[in-house]
């Protein structure tokens, strides 16, 4: 049986891979959706990877005992000139904002949909040839 986290990267995953040009996104990092902290692709390749960053207590007290606030994190690279890294990483957070958007019935019951906290470039990319763009989302998901 999966664990919890597991099961709620799953179901973040699921929703990222429907990014493609040919389903009207703008990047095609859905093509290549892991779940690794430190994913092994070619250089040139557009990818996006989904990890649990940590795990709290939830600040709703009635919700101590059955739950966990859990971030996770989605992490999106794709290639970018010095001219265009900009629009690039505004391109890709439009696609993983959209990819979530409306995607609630993916979770299963008893899991919060992710809760957008914060986005972030990934600095100093764009000289190396690519862009990136950290989320931060969180969500309750059962202890188990």
């Amino acid at each position: 049986m999966p664990s919890p986290r597991d099961t709620y990267l799953t179901a973040v995953v699921e929703c990222l891979q429907q990014i493609r040009t040919s389903n009207g996104f703008l990047t095609d990092i859905g093509a290549n959706v892991t779940r690794e902290p430190a994913p092994k692709v070619a250089d040139d390749a557009e990818f996006v990877t989904v990890v649990w960053g940590r795990q709290d207590r939830p600040a709703d007290p009635g919700l101590a005992r059955t739950s966990r606030l859990t971030t996770l994190q989605i992490m999106a690279k794709v290639p970018a000139a010095l001219d265009d890294a900009q629009e690039r990483i505004d391109q890709v957070l439009s696609d993983i904002e959209r990819a979530l958007d409306g995607q609630l019935t993916r979770f299963p019951t008893g899991y919060q949909f992710p809760q957008y906290q914060s986005a972030e470039p990934l600095n100093g990319a764009a000289a190396d040839g690519w862009a990136g763009v950290v989320v931060t989302a969180t969500g309750h998901i059962p202890k188990r």
